[in-house]
């Protein structure tokens, strides 16, 4: 047997920000860069929980390659759902809004799953979102 290597992977400091229960109010694309405009997210820090307006941008992010799952209901043991795109997500539901409740990130990826609610009926959601520029979060202090 050859040499074995033991390597403990770090996911360093815990990051201030989050969209955990954050709402989104309208998805953009314009230019390459894809745009969720949050009514708030939360930041922690030794003062506690503060709430933000903010933007969370994507930048060079190919819209074709955005996935969004749009299910029947709230997943429970089966489900169905169907697979769509933006624009028919603009189409479908504008008027609606995504809750966060999980976000994951790795390599030029994203994931959000959450509720998706129309007119206070929540579905399951999940938004796969791939991106080769850096992920900018866009606070107002005001």
């Amino acid at each position: 047997m050859g040499k074995i290597i033991k390597i403990t992977r770090s996911f360093g400091e815990y990051f201030k920000y989050s969209l955990h229960d954050a709402r989104v109010q309208k998805i953009e694309y314009v230019d390459g860069n894809l745009t969720f405009n949050f009514d708030y997210i939360f930041s922690y820090d030794n003062s506690g929980e503060q709430t933000h307006k903010a933007k969370i941008v994507f930048e060079k992010c190919d819209v074709d390659d955005l996935e969004i799952l749009v299910f029947d209901s709230t997943i429970l043991d089966t489900f169905t759902g169907k697979r769509i795109e933006l624009p028919q997500y603009h189409q479908d539901y504008s008027e609606s809004e995504f809750e966060v409740i999980t976000e994951t990130y790795n390599w030029g990826r994203a994931v959000f799953q959450g509720w998706l609610c129309t007119e206070g009926n929540p579905v399951h959601c999940v938004m796969n979102i791939y991106f080769t520029g850096n992920m900018v979060y866009v606070i107002d202090e005001a």
